[in-house]
């Protein structure tokens, strides 16, 4: 009898156990579904995150790009037309050359470039006082002068420095150098208007400068009293 009941109490705790192990397999089922589902959500969030990342940088490259495609011609060309203005100079070269005219040289190009720019110089030339070493700039002219050039442009220099000296001379003693004084200055003598002044210029131009100031007569329309007038206030 006790066995019997003992047998009854195993069998019922079998049965229990086999319940319960039934639940279990349930319970653990629904485990493994739930974190298959949860494993599916976070790979598609994942996903989402990752595409909207990606979108958002190549949003980004390509305002970058369209930056970069809008500046660069433009600029680029402003920029090489910028660095080509820069090293690049202008000059006009003129006088003993073969070929007068404008050239375009770099920038800091030598007076000798320019020269042979303008296909060198003539058998005329008279580089005596030019300095071919010397760098040009912008907008300069250049001019070689021939032989013999040079040399009479310092005499009339000369000769013109002579005069201004002489006048001066006179002005400074207070006295009127008929041989340099201008038709203004001779009209402020005394009977001397403008026809006579322009008589006195005409006569020591076309024969030659008055040796003393009694030549004055030699224009017409002075004689002695006209010029013992003025003979006080005149110089050669």
């Amino acid at each position: 009898m006790a066995q019997r009941e003992q047998h009854e109490r195993v069998k019922r705790m079998d049965r229990w156990a086999g319940k319960l192990l039934g639940h279990k397999a349930v319970v653990v089922a629904i485990l493994v579904v739930i974190a298959a589902a949860s494993g599916l959500a976070m790979a598609s969030f994942n996903s989402r995150s990752s595409g909207v990342s990606f979108e958002r940088s190549d949003k980004a490259s390509a305002s970058d790009v369209r930056a970069a495609g809008d500046a660069s011609p433009d600029d680029a060309d402003e920029s090489s037309a910028k660095s080509s203005s820069a090293t690049e100079v202008y000059v006009d070269v003129d006088g003993a050359v073969v070929r007068p005219g404008v050239y375009r040289l770099k920038d800091g190009a030598r007076v000798s470039q320019a020269i042979d720019a303008a296909g060198g110089l003539t058998a005329e030339a008279d580089v005596t006082g030019l300095n071919r070493a010397s760098k040009v700039t912008d907008g300069q002219k250049i001019y070689v002068p021939t032989v013999g050039e040079q040399q009479a442009a310092a005499a009339v220099d000369g000769a013109e420095s002579g005069a201004a000296t002489t006048s001066g001379a006179g002005s400074s003693s207070g006295l009127v150098n008929i041989n340099t004084a201008s038709a203004a200055e001779l009209q402020t003598l005394s009977g001397i208007g403008p026809s006579m002044a322009q008589s006195i210029i005409d006569e020591r131009t076309q024969n030659g400068a008055f040796a003393s100031v009694d030549d004055l007569m030699r224009v017409s329309g002075i004689g002695e009293k006209k010029l013992a007038k003025i003979k006080d206030c005149i110089c050669v």
